[in-house]
């Protein structure tokens, strides 16, 4: 991980801070759940590439595997056009 996550954040956060040294150390990865609270908590210092590099590049992945099937998500109209 390229930052460090403050550790007074985890009560913020609502977990302990012997977690975000985990996470710090590399020893844990964040849930998305968890990754999510501490972006927002950190404002947007540290991204979810940073927190869970592994998740990025897997829906990168996916997303470049459907573009080259030919593959486009299904666009659904706002609800004021008709």
């Amino acid at each position: 991980m390229k930052i460090k996550i403050p550790e007074k954040l985890a009560s913020r956060i609502g977990v302990d801070r012997s977690y975000i040294k985990k996470i710090n150390r590399g020893i844990r990865r964040p849930s998305l759940k968890t990754a999510r609270k501490i972006i927002e908590a950190m404002e947007g210092v540290i991204s979810l590439e940073d927190l869970r590099p592994d998740i990025v590049s897997m829906v990168q992945e996916l997303s470049s595997q459907s573009e080259s099937a030919g593959l486009t998500p299904s666009r659904v109209p706002p609800a004021s056009e008709e």
